[in-house]
Formats: C-alpha cells, structure tokens, sequence
C-alpha cells in the first residue's frame, strides 16, 4: 500500500512537473512574436488599428502578433515627452507656459503601462512603434522641438522596455495644413518627419496626402474617413512587416 501511495505521489509531481512544464512553454510560445506599439493624436483610431491588424495577421500569423494602441486627441508631442521643455526648441510661448509645461510628459506612462501589460518586451523578436501624429505641433508652431522630441520619446521608451532596438514607422501627417497660415509649421513638421525616418535606424514613413479628401477642401481634412483609415492602417503595417524582413 505504501508503495502504491509513493507512487501515486510521484506520478502526481510527474504530471504537475508536465503541466507546468507546457504552461511555461506556451507562455513563451505566445510572447515569442512581434510587438506592435501604435500610439499617436487623433488619427490613431481604432479603423487604422483594424487595417494594421488584419494586415499583420494576414502575413505573420495572429498567434506570433501583439498589438498596442494608446492615443489621445489633439495633443502634440510634449505629452509624450518629460524633458520636452529642456530639448532645444522645447519652450512653450504665453502667459500660460508654466502651467502647460506641467503637462509634458502626461501621456508617457499611460503608453508605457499599456505596452508592459502586453507582456514583456525583451521576449519579442521584434518590437515595432507606429507613430501618427503632429498635427497640433504643426498647427501650434512648435516644429522646431519635434525631431528632438521624437528621439527622445523612442529612446526612453526603449530603455523602459529593455530593449536594444525597436522599428519605427511614421504616418507622415497629410497636406491638410499646407495652404494658410500655418503652412509653414506643417511643412516642417512633415519634412522633419521623413529625415527622422531616413536618419533613424529601421525606420520608415508613410504617405497619407490621398487618404484625406473630403468634397468640397482642396486640402482634404484633418482626419481620415472611416475607410481611408484602414487604408492608412494597412500601409503601416506593410512598412512594418518591410522592417521585420531587414533584420
């Protein structure tokens, strides 16, 4: 009888060994993917995340993708930016510069706890950041800080993460502002953003001039239709998936 029991005992640590065993394996199967983190002002909506979704799933299977989106309307790039104010070109003009200079940064945590939920990410193959954004530095005249904004912004999210390298892919903001008085901001924050995808490693851009026609605006509008939006969705994940296949 006690030989049974002894048995019965190492049989039961055999299997819970097993099962822990699968369960390990199958956590690391599942993180052992491609991290996609979508983040941005208004445009990152949830049709860009269908169009990107159903593109990356289609080509990389949607056991090996994890996506993130975390957005927030019209704000520019110092939200996502602590140090904003000390990069050059970071000093916020008006009466009310201290108290907006409080909100630097406030968006940064939130993106931050939204991709470690996802899960660890020095356990991806690789981790990719979409980025659609820079329409109110544009329209706000505050093109000047935004390259170094940017690059502040990609590299303390990689050090946050763990991670030595991470793709970039920019939606470059449309022609909507092209025309006007704020015609020069946008010029610069559009032509900022293709050099930072030139100079950056792994990067790439993304044209969005033809997704914003509305009837009636010569320029289109601010922000893409439902449609035009999967459209917009679909292109960067294509560029993502370019990247992954460079590595």
């Amino acid at each position: 009888m006690r030989a049974l029991l002894h048995f019965g005992r190492v049989a039961s640590l055999a299997l819970a060994a097993v099962w822990l065993s699968a369960a390990v394996n199958a956590e690391e199967t599942a993180s052992a993917g491609h991290l996609f983190i979508l983040s941005g002002q208004s445009n990152m909506t949830g049709n860009l995340e269908n169009g990107f979704r159903e593109t990356v799933e289609a080509r990389l299977g949607a056991a090996q993708v994890m996506i993130v989106r975390s957005m927030k309307s019209g704000r520019g790039i110092r939200f996502w930016v602590p140090d904003y104010a000390k990069l050059e070109g970071g000093a916020l003009d008006g009466e009310k510069s201290v108290l907006k200079s409080n909100s630097n940064g406030e968006e940064y945590p939130v993106l931050l706890a939204a991709v470690k939920k996802a899960g660890d990410a020095t356990r991806f193959q690789t981790v990719t950041f979409v980025w659609m954004q820079g329409e109110s530095d544009a329209a706000n005249g505050l093109s000047g800080a935004y390259a170094a904004a940017f690059r502040n912004l990609r590299q303390r999210l990689m050090d946050d993460l763990g991670i030595k390298t991470m793709h970039v892919v920019i939606g470059r903001i449309s022609d909507y502002g092209l025309q006007g008085e704020k015609a020069d901001g946008w010029k610069s924050v559009r032509a900022t953003q293709e050099q930072l995808a030139k100079d950056l490693e792994h990067a790439a851009w993304v044209d969005t001039d033809d997704l914003n026609d509305i009837d009636g605006k010569p320029q289109g509008d601010l922000h893409y239709p439902k449609e035009p939006s999967v459209v917009l969705g679909r292109r960067l994940a294509e560029q993502a998936i370019r990247l992954i296949g460079q590595r």
